[in-house]
């Protein structure tokens, strides 16, 4: 069965917010996961359609993953058209993929130059959803993957809102019951690549870690207000909060943690590597309430095999849901909840042995693979749906259908008129 995987993130224009290149990364970091999984093993193969020149194209080459790389300001430019065009003939049913709001364009695209009902559309958003007048082109998607039960609500109300304008419009119940259920939350998972076991402690400093610790609704200024809860406190062991990621909110941060007198106990690490940080960490702490909060944010407590401390936000509850003592929960919005459980963990040995037991029995489950596999599971299913999956072969199609197609050599012979490729303006691929 064959997938085309589009992913095609402008890096150039997310290097100015720190945000955006966490949401380009994931959805990076979710491509590459789906597309070893299904070259690895099953019944799909891909063909991972990516921006020349990026990093995504770097690291697909680096596994031997088979891409087509585009280039220009836009990617359904002809020669790209064209090149797709070639590739799609060979294939008489298809699932095409797209992951981020950049790729639903070329997604469309393609789906309109194949015949009725050989291709399946699906479009992929695991952190942010498309700002609300792009929600309109997903109407025509048999699936929608949604990180976050937040992204499918933010999808369903642009759908509305859009329907509230055109009342002419208003599809029936049961259409609207159909367009719902096509909307599925599937969670991104984290690498858990470089990630060891952090020593349990025993004496010397007590070490708090923290993620994304400067991005919107973080959380930052509540830990900073429960270190000053903790150091008016003389029965408890050295202690120190190290704080990784970038952010808008260093100033703010750093002002607060000198007002408090806390900046001696308080490490702002930025963009670091976790796995070696959070080796020196004795728990790991996750207090915000973003419901556009990087995965990370939360499981790499997890991944590390740390007790970890977890705000109750909506998105935490959504993630945790059925293994919810696998945190000590705390209010987000109450720095003393905080200083609560930080104090317990240092103070009580037996529950930092319980929480980092059951982050390891949950780490395989956040996962990067765990995720995919999920999602191929999905996709299999949706061919099986449709009555394609005992119909195909396991994709021993031709001999170059696991290859990238090649550039055009020359003019094309003549063809009938149902076959014309697309036409449009010349471009550079």
């Amino acid at each position: 069965m064959r997938v085309l995987l589009i992913s095609l993130q402008d890096e150039k224009e997310a290097r100015q917010s720190p945000t955006r290149q966490r949401a380009q990364a994931l959805e990076q970091e979710q491509t590459l996961a789906l597309a070893k999984a299904m070259r690895d093993g099953g019944r799909l193969a891909p063909l991972l359609v990516c921006r020349k020149n990026s990093r995504l194209r770097e690291r697909a080459d680096a596994l031997h993953l088979p891409v087509l790389a585009v280039g220009g300001a836009s990617a359904c430019n002809p020669l790209t058209l064209l090149r797709l065009w070639r590739w799609q003939r060979r294939h008489k049913k298809l699932l095409v993929q797209t992951v981020g709001q950049e790729a639903v364009p070329l997604g469309r695209r393609l789906r309109r130059m194949r015949p009725k009902d050989s291709t399946l559309l699906s479009h992929a958003f695991f952190l942010r959803p498309p700002a609300p007048e792009h929600c309109a082109e997903l109407r025509d998607a048999q699936h929608i993957l949604c990180g976050s039960g937040h992204v499918r609500r933010r999808i369903l109300k642009a759908w509305d809102a859009a329907r509230q304008a055109a009342p002419a419009q208003k599809p029936d119940a049961a259409a609207l019951q159909e367009q719902e259920e096509h909307l599925i939350i599937l969670p991104p998972g984290i690498s858990l690549e470089g990630f060891t076991p952090s020593p349990e402690w025993r004496e010397g400093h007590f070490i708090f870690g923290m993620g994304e610790s400067l991005a919107p609704r973080s959380g930052v200024l509540q830990v900073i207000r429960a270190m000053a809860a903790l150091w008016q406190r003389d029965d408890l062991p050295p202690w120190e909060v190290r704080m990784l990621g970038g952010g808008p909110r260093f100033n703010e941060a750093l002002k607060e943690a000198v007002t408090l007198g806390v900046e001696s106990r308080l490490c702002l690490l930025h963009e670091q590597y976790a796995p070696v940080v959070l080796r020196s960490c004795h728990v790991w702490i996750a207090p915000g309430d973003s419901p556009e909060e990087s995965p990370e944010t939360l499981w790499t407590g997890f991944a590390a095999g740390l007790p970890v401390i977890a705000g109750q936000s909506e998105l935490h509850a959504e993630r945790l849901r059925g293994q919810e003592d696998a945190v000590l929960p705390v209010d987000e919005s109450d720095p003393q909840s905080l200083a609560k459980a930080m104090i317990a963990l240092m103070q009580e040995a037996d529950l930092r042995r319980a929480l980092a037991a059951r982050a390891v029995a949950l780490r395989a489950a956040v996962s990067l693979e765990s995720m995919a596999h999920a999602a191929c599971s999905l996709f299999e299913a949706w061919f099986r749906e449709q009555g394609w999956l005992e119909a195909l072969p396991p994709d021993a199609a031709s001999p170059d259908a696991t290859q990238p197609p090649a550039a055009p050599a020359g003019p094309e012979p003549a063809r009938p008129e149902t076959e014309q490729p697309p036409s449009a303006p010349s471009g550079q691929v």
